[in-house]
């Protein structure tokens, strides 16, 4: 119920807890930050840095929370994300005659996800993530959760998040200085979605910028669907450096 999410920046590393309550909401219980120049213009360049900065903002975590953290989520820069459009069509499983009534199963939604996730990965990159975008039923009925539903068939469309293997295997061994395992790798937009966006402008036509420091990323959904990111190495810090030299 605890899950720990850790965003490396320009200028510091933020760590965030946040604990899951009875209605399935995070709600946060702890947020620190500690200052990092281990990441320039979005790349890393001191490795020990970013770790030691990780490991004191879950040392000052851990105090206020009276927890152990093991494991946290990581963001990762939209220029070393690639994203792959899928879609696949699955039949529900022949059933019993006294079961044909019974609609689409979970395993039939997981046995699609492994399907859907099953494409050929360039040896540079490494599979981090699988966002489901809708699910549309043979009678043309697009669902969230097809599970349950009375349908023969159903189309799934999914992005598959590609992440490039040395930055991956940085990350991995930053963490591990720091003592920690990694859960999950997010594209820093598509993290910031859910966030910023109300539940109208979710089905919008939408770029997402979050302007950093140093570096700026892009995010662009089409609806749900998750079409594009980037960084440009460009921020807060070179905006102020131009201002302070006109004047």
């Amino acid at each position: 119920d605890i899950i720990v999410g850790i965003d490396i920046g320009t200028t510091k590393v933020c760590t965030v807890v946040g604990e899951v309550n009875n209605f399935g909401q995070i709600e946060t219980i702890s947020s620190t930050s500690y200052k990092c120049s281990g990441l320039k213009k979005g790349k890393i360049i001191n490795e020990d840095e970013i770790s030691l900065s990780i490991a004191k903002t879950i040392k000052d975590a851990e105090d206020e929370t009276n927890l152990k953290i093991n494991s946290a989520y990581v963001t990762i820069p939209g220029k070393y994300v690639t994203i792959v459009q899928n879609m696949i069509t699955k039949e529900a499983k022949d059933k019993d005659v006294k079961d044909k009534y019974s609609g689409i199963s979970m395993k039939d939604v997981q046995g699609a996800i492994s399907q859907i996730k099953d494409i050929e990965v360039p040896e540079s990159q490494a599979l981090v993530d699988i966002v489901l975008d809708k699910i549309v039923l043979e009678n043309g009925t697009v669902v969230t959760d097809p599970v349950g539903s009375i349908s023969s068939s159903f189309t799934m469309n999914a992005q598959i998040i590609l992440a490039q293997r040395e930055y991956v295997r940085k990350l991995t061994s930053i963490f591990k200085k720091a003592g920690l395992e990694i859960d999950g790798i997010v594209p820093t937009t598509l993290a910031e979605r859910n966030l910023v966006l109300d539940t109208n402008e979710l089905h919008d036509n939408i770029m997402l910028l979050d302007i950093g420091a140093g570096n700026i990323d892009i995010g662009v959904f089409e609806g749900q669907t998750f079409i594009y990111t980037n960084s440009i190495p460009v921020g807060g810090d070179n905006i102020t450096n131009d201002i302070a030299l006109v004047l």
